[in-house]
């Protein structure tokens, strides 16, 4: 999948990316994703997956279109869209986003993981600028409160917000984290070769606290036997 990264730096994830594994309602702004990404890339995913294997992952999905690339880049994404289909107008000095540009390995990691758990951070990010927003009138409410006399779509109230919030993070994003660790680390157990930029510690003794954070929903969902050794 091509798509024109407006971003002008290289991200992991596009605005059509994040809608497809997230959570959203069809009505969500792109706008309000796109000015999400960086932010969530940085803030929590880097942290995740370490800085060096981080940039490795964004230098590789992404493409700076040059003169020298235009003719071929052009070529790809027309053999990849349905026959008859509008000509892609490209231009120099565009940054095109795309899994097709990742290797084999990599494509594997994003499509098992790394796919929806970015999708699952940019959302978390975008909640608050989703509750109030900065415009011409100061900081106010996208929509009016919830409240006895109001009709159609109002903003939940801040406790509604903060609980939200949580939770995502809790019973959404941990869990899909450290699902992501476990997997890259039985994959370099496998085979040394393997995702050698991630260097995270792979004793999951030391540290599997995340993902197993108290609620009072559902306790004990995430523990069974692999967690004592993830790399067993």
């Amino acid at each position: 999948m091509y798509r024109v990264n407006p971003l002008k730096r290289n991200v992991l994830i596009t605005t059509d990316e994040v809608i497809f594994h997230a959570p959203t309602g069809h009505t969500v702004d792109p706008r309000s994703i796109e000015q999400s990404i960086i932010v969530a890339e940085e803030g929590i995913i880097r942290v995740a997956l370490g800085y060096d294997f981080y940039r490795a992952l964004v230098d590789a999905k992404n493409l700076l279109i040059t003169s020298g690339n235009i003719d071929a880049q052009r070529t790809l994404i027309m053999a990849s869209i349905p026959e008859g289909s509008q000509d892609v107008n490209l231009q120099e000095g565009m940054i095109l986003n795309a899994l097709e540009y990742m290797s084999a390995e990599n494509q594997t990691l994003w499509t098992e993981h790394l796919w929806k758990l970015v999708a699952e951070v940019v959302i978390l990010v975008a909640y608050p600028e989703g509750f109030v927003q900065l415009g011409t009138e100061g900081v106010h409410h996208k929509a009016p409160p919830a409240g006895p006399m109001t009709t159609g779509v109002v903003s939940p109230d801040l406790r509604t917000m903060k609980w939200a919030m949580d939770k995502k993070h809790m019973m959404r994003i941990d869990p899909l984290r450290e699902s992501m660790h476990l997997w890259l680390c039985k994959q370099q157990k496998a085979d040394s070769t393997k995702y050698t930029l991630y260097e995270k510690a792979c004793d999951c003794n030391a540290d599997g606290v995340a993902y197993k954070r108290k609620t009072d929903l559902v306790l004990g969902i995430y523990d069974d036997d692999e967690t004592t050794n993830c790399c067993e």
